[in-house]
């Protein structure tokens, strides 16, 4: 089983809300692609989702690891137009350093889906 992005995409459901960020977790009805990259300091990840209404959005998870400080975490949408959707528009990585997206685009996102299949049990 595929884990990579599945810890970032947790979390990004669990603070989705419709108030903040346009749409909640149940109106998620697929990832089409995500990149994700991890390392001891902090992980991030990038995911184009599809909305139950056909809309498309574009949304980053960054996350810093708090060993000896608060852990802190931002989510950041970003609505597609339709025919930027399968293209994903790329991003000014974290570390310029770092080749972008950090590990490459993946379309192998069933593992992801099953996160949203979980909650729709759930609820």
């Amino acid at each position: 089983m595929q884990i990579r992005g599945f810890y970032e995409f947790g979390h990004t459901l669990d603070v989705l809300n419709a108030d903040s960020h346009g749409f909640s977790p149940a109106d998620v009805a697929h990832v089409d692609r995500f990149w994700a990259y991890g390392d001891m300091h902090d992980s991030s990840a990038g995911f184009v989702i599809q909305l139950r209404d056909g809309r498309h959005a574009y949304v980053e998870f960054l996350h810093w690891h708090g060993f000896e400080q608060d852990e802190d975490f931002r989510i950041d949408v970003e609505m597609l137009e339709d025919q930027e959707a399968p293209s994903a528009p790329l991003r000014e990585p974290i570390d310029p350093s770092a080749p972008w997206p950090p590990g490459g685009w993946s379309a192998e996102t069933a593992h992801l889906d099953r996160l949203l299949l979980q909650g729709e049990a759930a609820s």
